[in-house]
């Protein structure tokens, strides 16, 4: 007996000890499973690291790929006006133009055409971010010499404006306001992408923005753009209240007309009909009134003895009578 039970005593410790085993197993491939979880989420992170830092390499060095940024920061706000695009605004559409330095026509390819009642408006949004975005980092740095760098970032950037619109190709070369088969604003909207960056750079340059409205240019942030869409549909909106009350206005007096020819015609007829009830009263009164025809004829048969071979019919008094219609212009006079 004492066998036996050192036996159980042994195959129940196995038993344990194989349990234990087991755990420390499912331990294993938790701690595995929890790597393996790990190393992708190292890896994902490192990756969207990775695409960051493409992004910011492009937004800060590639100036294709800053124009085609500010594009769709602007489609975006343009669309979430509630304008369509390719009704309300063309991006991208090409035009031509006419050159006064070169004397001859010339395509351009505005960045966005915007469409409204009886003026389009050119938006350009060009603005180079290259040295913005430089600026940036170190504005918001404590150190002197960060503050000196962010200085002279942004006097770089106001400089990279000033080109963009006045330099050997600049904006004032493409001649927007002359573009054919469009009645266009004679100023361009230059757009920039983001407010602090309008603003801040007015700011750097008190002088930029007469000069670039000498030369007919209009310097907008997206909230200011928001401001004059918001006007643009204002005056569609009024300009659609005149037109309807001017169709009204219009119906109106076509009713008038139709009701002068109407009042017209009911007056001629009118005159028509007296005159020919007159005439009709008349016939009857010499017909049969007490001293018209049938009078005599009624003699020859009472003195005479003439037996007609109809009887003449009666009519009541009523029905000899013709109808006097009034007119109520008339009745007013007499009143």
């Amino acid at each position: 007996k004492a066998s036996e039970d050192a036996r159980q005593d042994l195959k129940e410790q196995i038993g344990k000890k194989e349990q234990e085993v087991k755990d420390l197993y499912k331990v294993a491939d938790a701690i595995g499973e929890y790597k393996s979880q790990t190393e992708k989420a190292i890896n994902k992170h490192d990756e969207t690291i990775t695409r960051h830092k493409n992004w910011w390499e492009k937004l800060t060095t590639n100036i294709t790929y800053q124009g085609k940024f500010n594009q769709e920061i602007l489609e975006n706000l343009l669309t979430s006006a509630n304008l369509v695009k390719d009704r309300d605004f063309f991006p991208q559409k090409k035009q031509t133009t006419y050159d006064v330095d070169e004397n001859k026509d010339k395509d351009v390819v505005p960045d966005v055409l915007l469409k409204f009642p009886e003026r389009n408006y050119i938006v350009d949004a060009k603005v180079s971010l290259t040295d913005w975005t430089k600026y940036v980092e170190v504005a918001k740095s404590n150190k002197e010499e960060d503050k000196k760098l962010a200085t002279k970032y942004l006097k770089d950037h106001i400089a990279s404006v000033r080109k963009h619109l006045f330099g050997p190709k600049g904006l004032d070369k493409k001649n927007y306001n002359k573009l054919y088969g469009m009645n266009s604003l004679q100023s361009v909207i230059v757009f920039f992408p983001a407010d602090p960056l309008y603003t801040i750079t007015l700011d750097g340059d008190k002088s930029l923005q007469n000069d670039a409205f000498k030369k007919g240019f209009i310097f907008s942030s997206p909230n200011n753009l928001n401001n004059l869409i918001a006007v643009f549909e204002q005056i569609k909106s009024e300009k659609k209240q005149i037109e309807n009350i001017s169709k009204i206005i219009t119906s109106a007096s076509k009713i008038f007309d139709k009701y002068s020819d109407i009042k017209t015609a009911i007056k001629g007829a009118l005159q028509s009909y007296r005159t020919h009830a007159t005439n009709l009263q008349n016939i009857v009164t010499k017909s049969w009134g007490s001293q018209g025809l049938e009078k005599q004829i009624n003699k020859l048969k009472e003195d005479h003895g003439v037996i007609p071979g109809k009887p003449i019919p009666e009519i009541p008094p009523e029905q000899s009578t013709t109808v006097n219609v009034d007119d109520p212009e008339e009745k007013d006079k007499l009143n």
